[in-house]
């Protein structure tokens, strides 16, 4: 009927949200549906200008490891021991920072029992080698930022990474700037400044990646990164910061849920560069 017709063509003009998967990438994205034709938003990667990217490490580099639930639940338990009242949210990085002395130092207890279990499981992320060579052939730096200590970092290197060269530089909650102070973590921006002092580029000119929307997306957002891009592992990496953010910050450029469509995306820019040439 006429009337059907019509009502399925309204339909069809309608803007809708969908799943969009290109490369291995996940996306929400906004469809303008006709029904004659399908117009997508761009989901490439462009590299051009881009110095460096930054990886984040747990859940990143390598397989999610560290047990969240339980580092949240035992420094809540110390913090309440600490204030003398009950303690069930917040940040438990820089939370510790608050505690009294003998609260610290039970909390750095949890964290290094945790952090020594989550050596012992340490698992590279499957492709992860390989982009890091594919990078380095095409002269992008890497970096690392992790929440994590810089003994955890270097453990990777030794460890796992073959003949591939240490990320450069590599931060973590421990490592100090220029002048000795130590750097504030992610969400805060001033790791990826740090870094890109170290690079002596600007962060419109850095990609940053991470499986935190939380942690890494808005650092990058915050920082002024040409891009953020999301990996999605469906697993538990909450600190406790999730107050300390606003949703729009948590937005990412691209969403992925493997390394391996990361390096998917770098193999097309550089195809797409050299065929520009």
């Amino acid at each position: 009927p006429k009337m059907a017709v019509m009502m399925t063509m309204m339909m069809l003009r309608r803007r809708v949200v969908a799943h969009v998967v290109v490369l291995g990438i996940v996306l929400l994205l906004p469809l303008t549906v006709t029904a004659l034709s399908v117009t997508l938003p761009p989901s490439s990667l462009d590299l051009a200008g881009i110095v460096g990217i930054v990886f984040d490490m747990d859940g990143t580099l390598i397989q999610p490891c560290i047990d969240f639930q339980t580092m949240r639940r035992r420094i809540y338990e110390v913090a309440s021991e600490d204030r003398g009242y009950p303690v069930n949210e917040g940040d438990v990085v820089t939370m510790m920072d608050t505690f009294t002395l003998k609260g610290q130092a039970k909390a750095k207890i949890v964290f290094d029992e945790l952090e020594a279990q989550a050596l012992a499981d340490m698992v590279i992320m499957p492709g992860m080698l390989d982009l890091c060579r594919l990078l380095d052939e095409q002269g992008i730096q890497r970096a690392l930022l992790t929440r994590n200590v810089m003994r955890s970092a270097d453990y990777l290197y030794d460890t796992h990474m073959d003949d591939v060269p240490r990320f450069n530089p590599q931060v973590a909650r421990d490592t100090l700037d220029e002048n000795g102070n130590i750097l504030v973590a992610k969400p805060q921006p001033d790791g990826i400044q740090y870094i890109c002092r170290q690079w002596k580029c600007d962060p419109s000119q850095v990609i940053m990646v991470g499986d935190s929307d939380k942690d890494d997306v808005v650092a990058g957002n915050r920082a002024g990164c040409a891009a953020t891009i999301h990996l999605q592992t469906g697993c538990d990496n909450d600190s406790g910061n999730g107050n300390e953010s606003e949703m729009e910050e948590r937005q990412p450029t691209l969403v992925i849920d493997a390394l391996l469509a990361l390096q998917q995306l770098v193999e097309e820019s550089i195809k797409c560069r050299s065929i520009a040439r």
